[in-house]
């Protein structure tokens, strides 16, 4: 990845592996893939806007 940023800070977020939920619906997860990746950042996002420091 470094030699596509031009020096600009980066991260590499491993994201792609599956979560699957074989079960009826818990809470906010349906049926099918569960998107366990995506939930997780977009929780690091509300904390991060959140906390000033």
């Amino acid at each position: 990845m470094r030699e596509f940023t031009r020096g600009l800070p980066w991260a590499h977020l491993d994201i792609a592996g599956p979560t699957f939920n074989k079960g009826g619906a818990v809470g906010h997860w349906t049926p099918g893939a569960t998107g366990y990746g995506v939930a997780t950042l977009i929780e690091l996002a509300r904390g991060l806007a959140a906390d000033p420091d």
